[in-house]
């Protein structure tokens, strides 16, 4: 998914006669290279789309993405400097922060959770006989990691309804759908793409548990360790700026951001333009979800501790 052209080749291309630099923006300078993370799923669409706009350039910034299968590894690159900005869930964030690894959230994903439509739902396998959240009791769900807000939301609903001794198991989301076909799993927590591939193979929609439990809140961000924010702020600031036109953008003109998953997420334009991009376009953080979904993970025996939310969010200087 690395999609930066080396700027020699452009440059040979054109058959320049200046030396190869680094890649330029529509004033002539050269663009400050930035890394970005990313757990590959169709919110991705709104960065996709100011990439391929040059949003991105217009502010001095060229940037790359590279997957991961979930937020943990993105944690771990930005810790090594091997990115500087990624895709990092709500608890993530909030147990990053607690064990010692300063990130604060800089920009929104694709704005705040939409309540009422979700790219993402707690499914039962086909066959299965569950139809319905108390017929989890003694059965296996699985989420993208352990420590996920997939887990914490499905667990809350799932507790709520009476069903006990649930267990749950980590697993990427491409590999979920085959996970229930095969009856490896007896349900799972699944984002778009992977959703609709589930949902086609016959798999039963018990609850959707961020738009559920989380309406406009913000379960995840695009961040930075403290240490790259304090020495970057002006390359903070631009990121930041991109993505609140790029999500403000994408409000009406949703249909350009899904046709960017057909080169990035390897989808036909067909299931592009068919995703659901779960935003209310609000490019703003919710404090208050991160405090909410904190006191849950609490509630839940998660964590003892806890962290100021204020503290995990970046404020550029003024």
């Amino acid at each position: 998914m690395r999609n930066r052209l080396t700027p020699c080749v452009l440059a040979a291309v054109a058959v320049l006669a200046a030396a190869c630099g680094g890649a330029t923006g529509p004033d002539g300078g050269e663009l400050t290279e930035v890394t970005v993370g990313i757990v590959p799923f169709s919110p991705n669409a709104v960065l996709f789309m100011a990439m391929e706009r040059g949003m991105f350039a217009e502010r001095g910034l060229s940037v790359t993405v590279e997957p991961a299968a979930s937020p943990v590894p993105v944690v771990a690159s930005l810790v090594a400097e091997q990115a500087e900005f990624g895709f990092v869930t709500t608890p993530v964030l909030i147990n990053a922060n607690r064990e010692g690894t300063p990130i604060k959230c800089v920009s929104p994903i694709d704005g705040q959770v939409s309540p009422d439509r979700d790219s993402s739902a707690l499914v039962a396998a086909a066959g299965s006989g569950i139809d319905s959240l108390d017929d989890l009791s003694g059965r296996t769900v699985a989420v993208v990691q352990l420590a996920s807000i997939n887990l914490i939301g499905a667990r809350k609903l799932i507790e709520d309804a009476g069903a006990t001794g649930t267990e749950y198991i980590a697993m990427p989301f491409p590999q979920m759908p085959q996970a229930l076909a095969d009856g490896r799993v007896d349900a799972a927590v699944i984002t778009s793409p992977y959703v609709e591939t589930a949902l086609d193979a016959g798999a039963v929609t018990l609850a959707n548990p961020s738009s559920d439990l989380f309406p406009t809140g913000t379960i995840y961000c695009y961040a930075a360790t403290d240490a790259y924010l304090t020495a970057n702020p002006e390359v903070a600031r631009s990121f930041q700026e991109v993505m609140t036109e790029a999500i403000t953008y994408a409000k009406d003109h949703e249909d350009e951001a899904k046709a960017t998953l057909v080169e990035h997420l390897g989808l036909s334009p067909e299931q592009a333009q068919a995703q659901i991009i779960p935003s209310n376009y609000v490019p703003e953080i919710n404090l208050d979800s991160i405090a909410a979904i904190q006191e849950l993970m609490r509630a839940q025996g998660a964590i003892e501790g806890t962290v100021d939310p204020a503290d995990t969010v970046w404020q550029p200087p003024r």
